[in-house]
């Protein structure tokens, strides 16, 4: 129960923080889920993007802890694939 209210209050701590900073990939949600993408090469092009825009992003290690934290297996977090976290 305890490690629950931790994932809880670290996700309304990140909820907080984008709220905040107001990060691009709310912009373009889809970008950063390119494994919805059917053809490799706009699936290859919209990790390349997202990863970009999530290196010029100030909350960069708070997504990327977040994904950890919470065993995220899909999309870019903290410039990550799921391959890589």
């Amino acid at each position: 129960m305890g490690q629950d209210r931790h994932f809880q209050s670290r996700y309304l701590a990140f909820l907080k923080l984008t709220n905040t900073v107001d990060p691009e990939c709310q912009r373009v949600p889809d970008l950063f889920f390119p494994e919805d993408y059917p053809d490799p090469e706009k699936r290859q092009l919209a990790t390349k993007a997202a990863k970009k825009i999530c290196r010029s992003c100030e909350m960069v290690e708070e997504c990327f802890t977040y994904a950890l934290e919470t065993n995220q297996r899909h999309g870019i977090w903290g410039a990550t694939s799921p391959d890589e976290r």
